[in-house]
């Protein structure tokens, strides 16, 4: 009845069964029964009789929507009472039922059956799950659009405040630090002169040092240190073997043949104050020793003529050594000094210059902090949070996923980690780097970039699928392929109107 009124009123009525098999309504205008069919990529035009006779004519494949016959080609499954689906036309009588109403398998011989209204119903069920879960995010995700356009208010309204309050000190912060500096400045200099008066002082002392120890050893006082003056100082008989040979000679000497006093300051007076005081460590060490070996022979009745003999032969031993040189203190501040305090004139130059750092630091942290807050600000400005701003509530907010060994989390607009259940440390996944997901749903996916590099593979980086939900939740994580990870994440920002439908994206 409604066929015909339509009918008499002018309007053409199209129906799945006044179409070629494996032909969708929406493609009804381009197989209109005529004398030619035009192939859909423009190619070639055939009799209008060779559609469907099970042989390919048209290069996209076209002329056969209900046969096997090109490679290229696809079936249209109506699925009444399901979701109506496109398939292979590979798949088309192969005998394997894909469309849930069977009528892929038309002349295989097999008889599918129908199962598209059991299928439709856990459809719809589902669908009817997801409407409500839709419904409650829609309602809550409107709260988070109006906290979200507070929050993108408020930060608009702060900026310029911050931003005067910035302007108005950076002068007296540029002053302060150009009076730190100079303060700086005034103490390091005065701290140099008196260290290298000191300094100074102290080398004259230690030049002096040298030089006697220098004529010491200088045994025919000719003015220069050969083989001979070392050969004849037994302190130098470093293996004890009771002669200083010619290889232990030029060991002291520096392998050269003589030196002169700016030569034995420069490059042996040190050396050989070293092992002066080895030497005389040695000695303490010896006569340590001898006391514990003197309480022992205190029990042998002639315990006092074998010291006493003990004692003569080491006194001679002592000055056979000593004779030419006198030991060194056993270190240099013992032997020249340590540098006095500073005097109060650069004490107080000190004090000024912490009070002049101080009060550079109070109000450089004053205007780092302001830089911190504009940013910030700028930063919330700046960042895409969707239309009505509902995306904006969560930024600065983490959620966490526990999977097995790890836990996984999400900072929105942030980064992507994931850590050992018990351990501290975390590996960064990626840092936000923008939406990701496809026009019209550019909001679905979000992605994670440039994170911490694997071994002996790329940067880490994280996909995050986002879903509609009633509350804020990680619900999944993955790793399709080598240190590339996928969270799901859903979310009330993600639900849309459920009494609109959603936009939906259709190929150029």
């Amino acid at each position: 009845m409604l066929r015909s009124l339509l009918l008499l009123l002018g309007f053409t009525v199209v129906c799945a069964a006044d179409l070629p098999r494996g032909v969708p309504i929406t493609e009804s205008s381009f197989y209109k029964v005529a004398k030619e069919f035009k192939c859909l990529d423009g190619s070639l035009k055939i009799p209008f009789d060779q559609v469907n006779d099970d042989y390919c004519d048209c290069p996209d494949g076209s002329d056969e929507p209900g046969t096997s016959a090109c490679p290229n080609g696809r079936f249209f499954c109506t699925n009444d009472g399901h979701s109506s689906m496109f398939i292979p036309s590979s798949r088309v009588n192969d005998k394997i039922c894909d469309c849930c109403d069977g009528s892929d398998e038309w002349g295989s011989g097999v008889q599918c059956p129908n199962i598209c209204h059991e299928l439709g119903k856990a459809t719809r069920e589902e669908n009817e799950r997801k409407a409500v879960v839709a419904r409650k995010g829609w309602a809550v995700r409107q709260e988070m659009a109006r906290k979200g356009k507070d929050i993108k208010t408020e930060n608009e309204v702060k900026v310029g405040p911050l931003t005067a309050e910035r302007d108005d000190l950076v002068p007296t912060r540029d002053e302060l630090e150009k009076k730190k500096k100079a303060t700086e400045e005034a103490e390091r200099t005065a701290k140099d002169e008196f260290r290298k008066k000191w300094e100074d002082e102290r080398n004259q002392r230690k030049r002096v040092k040298s030089d006697e120890m220098f004529t010491q050893l200088d045994l025919n006082a000719d003015g220069k240190l050969t083989l001979d003056d070392f050969a004849n100082n037994p302190i130098f008989d470093v293996n004890k073997d009771g002669l200083v040979d010619e290889t232990e000679a030029k060991t002291f000497l520096f392998n050269t043949e003589e030196a002169d006093k700016e030569h034995f300051y420069a490059q042996m007076f040190d050396s050989i104050k070293i092992r002066l005081r080895a030497i005389e460590d040695e000695k303490r060490d010896e006569e340590t020793d001898r006391g514990e070996d003197d309480l022992l022979a205190d029990e042998n009745k002639d315990a006092e003529e074998v010291e006493e003999d003990e004692y003569e032969e080491t006194e001679d031993s002592e000055s056979d050594e000593d004779k030419h040189l006198d030991v060194p203190p056993a270190n240099d501040d013992e032997e020249y000094g340590t540098m006095p305090d500073y005097p109060e004139e650069i004490k107080t130059l000190s004090s000024e210059h912490e009070k002049a750092r101080e009060e550079w630091q109070e109000v450089n942290s004053k205007v780092s902090d302001l830089d911190r807050q504009i940013n910030d600000a700028e930063a919330y400005l700046n960042q895409d949070f969707g239309n009505d701003a509902a995306w904006a509530v969560l930024k600065g907010q983490c959620f966490e996923y526990n999977e097995d060994q790890y836990t996984y989390k999400l900072c929105p607009f942030d980064k992507a980690v994931q850590k050992e259940k018990n351990g501290y440390s975390e590996t960064r996944l990626g840092d936000f780097t923008g939406w990701t997901g496809k026009e019209p749903r550019k909001y679905s996916e979000q992605m994670y970039e440039k994170g911490q590099q694997c071994w002996n593979g790329p940067q880490r980086s994280t996909k995050v699928i986002i879903e509609c939900g009633e509350i804020d939740e990680l619900v999944e994580s993955s790793e399709p392929a080598k240190c590339e990870y996928q969270f799901v994440f859903r979310t009330p920002a993600a639900c849309n109107n459920p009494d609109q439908p959603e936009p939906v994206h259709t190929e150029l």
